[in-house]
């Protein structure tokens, strides 16, 4: 496996194109190495990811419809529907009739659940205070609002290099070579 880790001087210096592949890669190595810790985080606490992502995102929202949970974590609601049975099951979540629309459903978090989301919200934003720490502080607002940018960009799903008719047809649209 080849990773190269560049510094800020180093970046500078890149073309556009060197830029495009350090980008790459730092997301690649950022994506596995918080895949590690997210896997770490659940599978100690007896939860998979998903469970995991779900009950900080019911968390966050403190009372969360299925459909509200299948945009935040892209997920089909069948997958949705399977992942909060066995929340409620597990005891982490409290599957409720909305009080306003009876014909939809509510989910909150139950006492284990909210202990749970408690202490992951706390230990990932130690782990991030420690990440923030070792940027230099002149360099913070800069770095923060660059990652704004790409996840922003990430977000609207703008790239369409992952195209699998275009891949197929071998074509060269959007900047993006097959």
């Amino acid at each position: 496996m080849h990773i190269t880790i560049f510094c800020v001087q180093e970046v500078d210096t890149l073309e556009k194109e060197e830029q495009a592949k350090a980008l790459g890669e730092m997301i690649r190595t950022m994506a596995r190495n918080l895949s590690l810790l997210d896997r770490d985080r659940a599978s100690c606490c007896g939860v998979t990811l998903a469970q995991c992502h779900a009950i900080v995102e019911i968390g966050r929202a403190e009372v969360a419809t299925p459909s509200f949970l299948a945009t935040t974590l892209r997920l089909d609601r069948s997958t949705v529907t399977r992942l909060t049975d066995s929340l409620v099951e597990q005891g982490f979540v409290v599957r409720s009739q909305d009080k306003v629309d009876r014909r939809s459903v509510t989910l909150s978090l139950t006492e284990k659940g909210l202990r749970f989301f408690e202490g992951t919200e706390n230990s990932m934003n130690s782990f991030f205070l420690s990440l923030i720490e070792r940027i230099p502080e002149n360099h913070r607002n800069v770095f923060l609002s660059g990652l704004g940018s790409v996840v922003e960009a990430l977000e609207r799903g703008e790239c369409v290099c992952f195209d699998l008719e275009r891949l197929l047809k071998g074509r060269t649209e959007g900047g993006c070579a097959f």
